[in-house]
């Protein structure tokens, strides 16, 4: 098995190729430090490319759409310490077969590895601020404010008051946020808000 390891930083080429020694003793690695190099070691045929995002000469997704089109059989990993939820999907959306953040310890970029090399595409889990930011942009208006007074522990007649809404519209209100927070109850929601709302 080949795979190529294209990053610029060498500490990080290094410690990962110990890593895909673990994984499997008898892998071959070349190195390449930017895209000009990259290109070149491609006259060989890889297994596997595992590819820094920000490296000299990448263009990010576009970088990778070339690729994918150059040689549509050949699996990449982008492996980048941009952990942005749109950056990994215009990456995935571009043909690469996995996207790994470089915040992950060695064994889930492992786990990444063999995914990809099964034929499978590997997604990171979404850290809690990605999952929180996507959650906000599902409130409505409403719900956002009634969100930021649940934050400050307001009861059903308090928020009613503030909001101008009767407490029985509150109560009603509340009960469907619970929903969509996914969680049981008021203190667990108040917790839930001041999570989210601090990340802001």
């Amino acid at each position: 098995m080949k795979i190529l390891l294209a990053d610029d930083h060498g500490l990080f080429r290094d410690s990962m190729a110990i890593w895909l020694k673990q994984y499997n003793k008898n892998i071959q690695i070349e190195f390449a430090a930017d895209w000009d190099s990259l290109i070149a070691q491609l006259t060989i045929a890889f297994d596997l490319i595992m590819l820094d995002l920000n490296m000299p000469g990448m263009l990010g997704a576009t970088s990778i759409a070339k690729l994918v089109k150059q040689f549509p059989k050949l699996p990449i990993l982008v492996v980048s310490a941009n952990e942005e939820s749109r950056t990994i999907k215009a990456c995935l959306d571009c043909g690469a077969a996995g996207y790994i953040t470089k915040a992950s310890d060695g064994k889930e970029i492992l786990n990444a590895v063999a995914t990809v090399l099964k034929g499978h595409i590997y997604q990171p889990p979404l850290s809690s601020q990605h999952q929180n930011s996507l959650l906000i942009e599902t409130l409505t208006p409403k719900q956002f404010e009634l969100l930021s007074h649940l934050a400050k522990g307001g009861s059903n007649k308090a928020i009613a008051e503030q909001m101008h809404l009767s407490e029985g519209t509150v109560k009603q209100y509340v009960s469907h946020l619970l929903t969509h927070l996914d969680v049981d109850n008021r203190t667990q929601a108040g917790n839930k808000a001041r999570e989210i709302l601090g990340g802001l």
